[in-house]
């Protein structure tokens, strides 16, 4: 029982130091024992403290005399990964963006802390852009810092849908969320449905089929002008919904997920999120806060 006792008691107080984190030498050697766990530095960096340096992910600031909350970047040198953490309430969360999967999973957390904080939308977007081009570019491609995707041209696959098939897919969307009833959908509906594609060229035929890709589409002469987002890919239909923090982030990473899936360029997936942005956060304008941000 003593024993159990000391384990469960040994365990709090490294969990609450681990936890209590105030100065920036304490973040260094959170972030540095984080680093060698992973692999990324090596022996010698970490007994001799070197290996990576810190900045402020928004300004390039650090206060090392007072860490202030916030986002911030670790550089581990050229030709080698960058990662970002988020210091809060003094706790450290390393955000690892070196695989596909840990990268989907760092921009799910850092995402809750940002929409926590309110900050404003150019302010939200830009974290979000910077941590994907750190994935695509830095972390991909250290050493050309690009995201090869960007240097071939997209390739273009038919799905099987043509205009008309996405009309009834929307209008039987459509008619879910309101509660009414299939039978009773009429053909005026579908037709006041507005169908585009989400990118740099226009004009859809109806009786050819779509490409894969992302489309927008909003109800025509409504009250409320609401534009909404689906995925088409192959046989599927995915409706991206932005009716919450949550399914706002589940729809950003599902964005991603098809540009990782199709070898999309990576500017063109941060073009697909900054009009998902445009249509979930309202507009805003740089504020002091951003005087405060590291």
């Amino acid at each position: 029982m003593n024993k159990y006792f000391f384990i469960v008691l040994l365990f709090l107080v490294t969990y609450g130091k681990a936890q209590n984190i105030s100065t920036f030498k304490e973040v260094e050697n959170n972030i540095r024992q984080a680093l060698y766990k992973k692999g990324f530095i090596t022996q010698r960096e970490y007994s001799e403290n070197k290996g990576f340096s810190i900045y402020g992910t928004y300004q390039r600031k650090v206060d090392k005399k007072k860490m202030r909350e916030g986002i911030y970047d670790v550089n581990l040198g050229n030709h080698r990964p960058k990662f970002n953490f988020i210091y809060e309430d003094y706790k450290v969360t390393f955000l690892d963006v070196n695989s596909f999967e840990n990268f989907l999973e760092s921009l799910r957390i850092e995402m809750i802390y940002l929409l926590k904080k309110g900050y404003c939308r150019e302010i939200t977007l830009d974290y979000v852009k910077r941590l994907i081009r750190t994935h695509y570019s830095f972390n991909r491609n250290p050493r050309d810092l690009i995201n090869k995707n960007c240097e071939f041209p997209e390739e273009r696959i038919l799905s099987t849908f043509n205009l008309n098939d996405i009309y009834r897919k929307i209008a039987i969307e459509i008619a879910q969320k309101e509660d009414l009833i299939k039978a009773n959908l009429q053909v005026e509906k579908i037709e006041n449905i507005a169908v585009s594609k989400v990118s740099v060229y226009f004009g859809l035929k109806e009786n050819e089929k779509l490409e894969d890709g992302i489309y927008s589409y909003h109800i025509e002469n409504s009250d409320v002008f609401n534009k909404n987002y689906i995925i088409i890919n192959g046989n599927d239909i995915k409706f991206l919904k932005i009716n919450s923090d949550e399914s706002f982030i589940n729809s950003l990473q599902e964005i991603i997920l098809f540009g990782e899936k199709k070898n999309i360029c990576s500017e063109k997936t941060i073009w697909y999120v900054e009009q998902l942005f445009s249509n979930y956060m309202e507009d805003s304008c740089f504020s002091e806060i951003t005087s405060d941000l590291p």
